[in-house]
């Protein structure tokens, strides 16, 4: 580590250099992944913090929740150790200078498990009262307004707000069983879905004609959801395959550079281990380096985001990124060693 450190210091500007590559590679990756999870976030969030195991729908609504209509009489008999019933639609919601809103209602019982976490206000407890995402304040929405629906022209009144509830990355408006109901005659005297802690009875499904699927399952059945977390699982592995090569070239060339000195090195009696670890802890040194001021800058940028982008700082993917980045870092080092322990000093010094 000491000849390591030696000589970072002795060549400060073109090491620099080199973190600064892994630090703007890194970036990209950090901020990629910030995105990717903020979208995610955005459109599965609300269906995430149901706190359910499992999800039963209709079984001839081939997984889509908007496609799902489940009768009274048929989910009044479905059993699990805990159940909830759900009503799920698209809402518009019709703004006073005329123009429209796309929100989802998210209808259920005030008093199940899949209640809402209310930050401001109440839950809703009477007819006509909802509770909604925060990110209305942004359209000008406050505690005690009350806003008209495009469907039904329907009334409701804002006595609650949760943060972060957004499905498709719409906001979610709370609000009971029998006010959704009245949204759309499609919906009268049915849900959409049930919700359970546990899991359902076989029988209970069969006799109700529904097909249970894991919570993790429903989020993935969102339109758009698996294609694109697929595609950005894709570019972020590609950039952290990047950036381990691009450390590993410039460290391979910097060996190169050096055979001169590794050769006097090697005539002066040190060993390759000594060499090896000396080429290990340079590598370990930047790639580290450059991966926090990565992160450290992507916080600073992310601050100044608006708050319309969907941005979320994962600290455990952040931390499993950086060491993959390490890891193979490290990996493409091991070129180097190998090019540095075949070093002749006769000849490297001639």
């Amino acid at each position: 580590m000491f000849l390591a450190l030696r000589e970072i210091r002795r060549n400060k500007k073109h090491f620099s250099l080199i973190t600064a590559v892994i630090t703007l590679v890194g970036i990209l990756v950090f901020f990629l992944t910030g995105l990717a999870v903020g979208l995610q976030s955005v459109m599965t969030q609300a269906a995430t913090d149901l706190k359910a195991d499992h999800i039963a729908l209709a079984d001839n609504s081939n997984n889509s929740v908007q496609a799902s209509i489940i009768p009274q009489t048929d989910a009044d008999l479905v059993k699990a150790p805990e159940i909830s019933q759900l009503g799920f639609s698209a809402l518009t919601i019709k703004k006073s200078d005329g123009t429209q809103l796309t929100s989802f209602a998210f209808a259920m019982d005030p008093t199940s498990f899949t209640a809402p976490k209310v930050t401001e206000g109440k839950l809703y407890a009477s007819s006509g009262e909802v509770v909604v995402d925060d990110s209305l304040k942004r359209e000008g929405y406050k505690l005690g307004d009350i806003f008209h629906t495009s469907q039904s022209n329907l009334k409701f009144k804002i006595v609650g707000f949760t943060h972060n509830q957004t499905y498709s990355s719409y906001p979610v408006i709370y609000l009971s069983i029998p006010d959704w109901q009245t949204t759309g005659v499609q919906y009268r005297n049915a849900v959409s879905a049930i919700a359970a802690r546990g899991s359902f009875t076989a029988e209970s499904l069969r006799a109700a004609h529904l097909k249970s699927q894991t919570i993790s399952e429903f989020t993935d059945n969102i339109p758009g959801v698996s294609a694109q977390n697929l595609t950005f699982a894709l570019m972020v592995g590609a950039l952290i395959l990047v950036s381990a090569v691009i450390l590993g070239v410039f460290i391979y060339v910097l060996t190169l550079q050096k055979r001169k000195i590794f050769g006097v090195m090697k005539a002066q009696g040190i060993g390759n281990k000594t060499i090896a670890f000396s080429v290990f802890w340079q590598t370990a040194i930047l790639s580290i380096a450059g991966s926090v001021l990565a992160v450290s800058l992507t916080l600073a940028a992310a601050a100044t985001l608006p708050a319309a982008v969907p941005f979320t700082i994962p600290w455990i993917l952040f931390g499993l990124i950086g060491a993959i980045m390490v890891a193979f870092s490290l990996l493409g080092a091991g070129f180097s060693v190998l090019s540095a322990s075949r070093i002749n000093p006769l000849i490297a010094i001639k």
